[in-house]
């Protein structure tokens, strides 16, 4: 992956139960922006996870998400989203889009032709294998 360094990068999530492979995704932005640069979490609010996900338990509420966000070192600011797309971020002074091989739907491809249209580079990165936050719901709920 080129560097990036001193650009700015956001990424999209919920990022209830956090875990090594968000730790491994907010690493790897930091990685391509540097030091410099700035890692933006656009974090979903309570009201839309609801919305799209009904009945999903969640672990934590969104002040309280985005207090662990911000925490990390790797992260620079954690910014409340409703819905995944162009309005989400239009307002919003960034160079470089993170997303997830999953990240295929039509609100993404729509948001992917916006930042092609504005100047924005849009960088895929592969989920850490092995890992994700269902998963670690299963095993929890087996204990």
């Amino acid at each position: 992956m080129e560097k990036r360094f001193g650009q700015t990068a956001i990424t999209f999530g919920v990022f209830d139960l956090l875990h090594f492979g968000h730790f491994e995704l907010f690493r790897k932005i930091r990685e391509i922006v540097g030091p410099e640069g700035k890692v933006y979490v656009m974090l979903q609010i309570d009201e839309m996870i609801e919305k799209f996900k009904p009945g999903c338990k969640r672990v934590y509420d969104f002040p309280t998400r985005q207090k662990m966000i911000e925490t990390l070192r790797t992260v620079d600011k954690a910014i409340p989203y409703d819905i995944v797309g162009i309005d989400a971020v239009k307002n919003i002074d960034f160079d470089i889009l993170v997303v997830g091989p999953e990240h295929t739907n039509e609100r993404f491809q729509r948001l992917f032709r916006w930042c092609a249209e504005n100047g924005k580079e849009v960088v895929a990165l592969p989920r850490t294998e092995g890992i994700s936050t269902t998963r670690l719901k299963e095993i929890i709920q087996d204990l």
